[in-house]
């Protein structure tokens, strides 16, 4: 064989190497990059199924607490709705890798047994004894999904991968087969092997104008100046002009410090304040910061407001506070007011649903008294407070109701639960969640 054979069969062969190399980097390249785009999916996927059976898990203690027909309608339509997310989420993930078939069948029947519930109050039934059970037990599943959900998200967040094999709960969801009761709907049970508070309907309609502010006198930009200067105890000098916020409730926005701070320019009212600062200590009482919010707030002309709750994070209390008035609270007047555990100052505050809603309102009206509204709460509830309330529809309109406080026979947990005071019908339930750190409603 000559030298340039030689040469020409070895360039031949290096050329191929060559080519084989760059061919499995760029296939490892190419791998890696499905691998990381597989990894966000799932993890989305994970977060998504974390958050309905969340809600999954609340909807069916609301169904224990409703006694009535159009609550629970709406709590199995939207308890259907939530059921049938959360299939899809975990169909988008390793089922079987992660030990998610049994959540799955859970969900399946879940939300079946929604279906069915819904269907037969529509009809003009009711739950019966065994139904209620049934309700009880799926929450009991319920909670251990959840949980294990939660466990899992964990894991994914302490930097362990899905698509690695390292993600899977590892608490036991195993439990006895489950009656249904309702032989009628042809459907069985199989054997399952396997939030900062905000206050009551604290959802603010994001278009709705305010008449507070409609009503009130054009404020410039120095009388707003001069508002920032009364509420935070500083001089103007030390306060400078940030922007002009014309959004549906037009604002001038002020910087001080560490401190941004909106007013209104209707009215010249405090609609917010944000701290940038970190709160690093805590040597105030919740009790004191409470005190301190509620002063802070008559201090800059939001009268009449009651503390409901509060919740403790990062050394800052966050109080939430809602416009009563004759002993009559109105939960679409709320403010948010934030408490720093360190010294006492305020850090936040939030004042935007107060002003978007606040109007002066009818007296309170009662064709059903208090003791007869009670008789329309479920009978596994026990009441343990009762006040006359306002709350908002989510047409945009209002009701007025008895608010009872309750704590359900079977999970031993506390709600709150709304007649309406003058048709009483149930208007709506909130599950009250105490922690070391406040009281949580959702």
């Amino acid at each position: 064989m000559t030298r340039r054979n030689v040469i020409r069969i070895t360039s031949f062969i290096t050329l191929g190497l060559v080519i084989l190399v760059v061919s499995a980097t760029s296939n490892a390249r190419d791998m890696n990059r499905y691998k990381n785009q597989l990894e966000i999916t799932y993890q989305q996927s994970l977060s998504e199924l974390n958050e309905y059976l969340d809600t999954v898990n609340t909807d069916l203690t609301k169904s224990l607490y409703s006694n009535s027909a159009q609550e629970l309608s709406d709590i199995s339509r939207d308890l259907y709705a939530q059921c049938s997310a959360a299939k899809n989420a975990v169909s988008r993930l390793p089922v079987s890798q992660m030990e998610l078939g049994n959540t799955y069948k859970f969900l399946s029947q879940a939300s079946d047994y929604a279906a069915y519930i819904g269907t037969k109050i529509r009809s003009g039934g009711t739950v019966s004894e065994q139904e209620h059970k049934n309700l009880l037990s799926l929450l009991q599943y319920a909670q251990q999904f959840s949980a294990a959900a939660t466990q899992m998200v964990n894991i994914v967040e302490s930097g362990a991968k899905i698509t690695d094999g390292n993600v899977k709960s590892t608490t036991q969801l195993s439990a006895a087969p489950l009656s249904t009761g309702f032989k009628e709907s042809a459907k069985t049970f199989e054997a399952f092997p396997t939030l900062l508070y905000d206050g009551p309907f604290s959802d603010q309609v994001l278009n709705k104008k305010s008449e507070l502010l409609r009503q009130s006198k054009v404020k410039g930009k120095n009388d707003c100046l001069a508002v920032v200067s009364r509420s935070l105890k500083i001089a103007e000098d030390k306060i400078g002009y940030d922007s002009d916020d014309k959004s549906i409730m037009p604002c001038y926005t002020f910087k001080t410090g560490r401190y941004t701070v909106s007013v209104t320019k209707q009215g010249g009212y405090l609609k917010s304040i944000l701290y940038s600062g970190i709160i690093t200590d805590s040597s105030i009482s919740e009790e004191n910061a409470v005190n301190l919010a509620a002063a802070f707030l008559q201090h800059i002309g939001y009268t009449d407001m009651k503390e409901s709750y509060y919740s403790v994070n990062d050394n800052v209390c966050t109080v939430n506070f809602a416009y009563a008035k004759g002993g009559v609270y109105c939960y679409s007047d709320l403010i948010k007011c934030a408490v720093s555990m360190a010294d006492g100052s305020i850090v936040s505050l939030d004042a935007a649903t107060y002003l978007t809603n606040h109007i002066e309102r009818e007296p309170f009206s009662a064709e059903v008294s208090a003791d007869e509204a009670e008789k329309r709460l479920s009978p596994y509830l026990t009441v343990s407070d009762v006040k006359k309330c306002v709350i908002p529809k989510e047409n945009g309109t209002e009701a007025m109701c008895w608010e009872f406080t309750c704590t359900s026979k079977d999970t031993g947990e506390d709600a709150l639960v709304y007649i309406n005071s003058n048709t009483a019908e149930e208007e709506d339930i909130m599950l009250l969640l105490y922690s070391d750190n406040g009281t949580l409603v959702k």
